[in-house]
């Protein structure tokens, strides 16, 4: 999956780190983010870089994390507007990216960027808002609200009926491969909850024993994914909710195609249903 980054690891302790020229630097406008354009595709900007089309940007990076002795810092401001070698990409760009440390950097160094880019102002007050010095947040020094980085829970869920797999198509996902049901967990509701909801709203199908798989990272929706197992309870007839899901279906173990773990929890549950080792 995307975190799994071994035998490299990332250090995300919150800590003050001064920036060496080879590190890299994270600058995002939504979930866009700025590249350095590279033969026919794009690589993250370093400090060497920043220094290079804007001396003055390079003066107030903030540190983010690191993995291994490669730091990651952010921008506050677009230090290359003007210049040709660089372009606002979407973020899903790190999942197509062969790296997978640095792809991973990449994708969590925008996650926390586009965190500090909507935190700029108190939501209280609407006083400008500071780093604080102690920890990751941000704090009003009018009138003391803290904020601290944005993670929304997801849980995504394999369904199974027998030999069969629930797999269905998101309307928001370019993939035209089916994936497994999912969806945010509302705020008052546990996991498993949100696990019996989203199968129920998203299918018209109910399901029981349910089981905890793993989780993921998924920066590109500011999210933390809990994996699930659940067995069909009751009818196995499918009513697609259309409003998400262009469709779904039971699909056969043996009529399951090619799907790889290397960057999603899904890509793994299905991987795994298909092999019977889930």
């Amino acid at each position: 999956m995307m975190y799994e980054i071994a035998p490299r690891v990332m250090h995300n302790e919150f800590r003050v780190q001064l920036p060496k020229t080879s590190d890299y630097v994270i600058y995002t406008e939504r979930n866009l983010v700025l590249l350095k354009k590279n033969a026919d595709s794009f690589e993250l900007p370093t400090v060497l870089d920043v220094q290079t089309v804007n001396p003055k940007a390079s003066e107030n990076l903030h540190y983010l994390f690191s993995v291994d002795n490669e730091a990651f810092f952010s921008c506050d401001e677009n230090f290359a507007p003007n210049a040709s070698d660089f372009e606002l990409v979407k973020d899903r760009f790190f999942r197509t990216m062969p790296n997978m440390p640095i792809a991973f950097g990449g994708a969590v160094g925008s996650h926390i960027s586009r965190w500090e880019q909507s935190n700029r102002f108190c939501g209280h007050c609407g006083t400008p808002m500071q780093r604080k010095a102690d920890e990751r947040a941000f704090v009003c020094k009018n009138c003391g609200n803290t904020v601290y980085g944005k993670i929304c829970p997801v849980v995504i869920v394999s369904v199974t009926w027998e030999n069969k797999l629930l797999m269905a198509h998101n309307l928001n996902n370019p993939d035209r491969k089916p994936y497994l049901i999912s969806g945010f967990v509302d705020m008052g509701e546990s996991l498993e909850q949100a696990v019996r909801r989203e199968v129920k709203e998203e299918t018209g199908v109910a399901v029981k024993n349910i089981r905890y798989i793993g989780s993921e990272p998924w920066p590109f929706s500011n999210s933390l994914i809990a994996g699930f197992s659940a067995e069909l309870d009751g009818s196995p007839e499918i009513t697609v909710q259309e409003s998400e899901l262009e469709y779904a279906k039971w699909v056969n173990r043996e009529d399951i195609g090619e799907y790889t773990g290397r960057l999603s929890i899904s890509g793994e549950m299905i991987q795994r249903f298909k092999a019977g080792t889930l």
